[in-house]
């Protein structure tokens, strides 16, 4: 269907009356509800504070884990507050103490040596019929 040239400007000139009566009906006042929940910007003040206060802080996390000797894990630690960096290093000890205690040497073919295995070895017939007879007379 083709309209003519006086039937299309007047298609578009009520396309755009509906289209700014529904801007101004509907569309703004929606974005002025919007609007008012809209974060803030911060003032070129409040933007150094808040640097001031991250380079403060990683400057005290950091003197924390160099205390607990944990400085080389320092980029593992997210906390934002004291308290829960003593969590997450208390955590992080005790992974490291049981690492510690699993990979230290546990020899698995050592026997105890008695007095009466030690004479045995040395060949020393005396020193173990006296670690037999003390055995027997206690």
């Amino acid at each position: 269907m083709e309209f003519t040239a006086e039937q299309q400007a007047h298609i578009d000139q009520i396309l755009a009356d509906t289209k700014a009566k529904w801007i101004k009906d509907e569309l703004e006042p929606i974005q002025a509800q919007v609007e008012q929940y809209k974060p803030k910007e911060k003032s070129d003040t409040e933007k150094a504070l808040e640097q001031k206060e991250q380079e403060l802080w990683n400057k005290e996390k950091s003197l924390i884990l160099k205390e607990h000797n944990l400085h080389e894990f320092a980029d593992f630690f997210n906390a934002n507050d004291t308290e829960q960096l003593n969590k997450d290093i208390e955590k992080l000890n005790k992974v490291l103490d049981a690492k510690k205690l699993n990979s230290s040497y546990i020899p698995d073919s050592h026997k105890q040596t008695d007095a009466y295995t030690q004479a045995e070895k040395n060949k020393d017939t005396i020193g173990m019929i006296d670690t037999k007879l003390s055995k027997i007379f206690k």
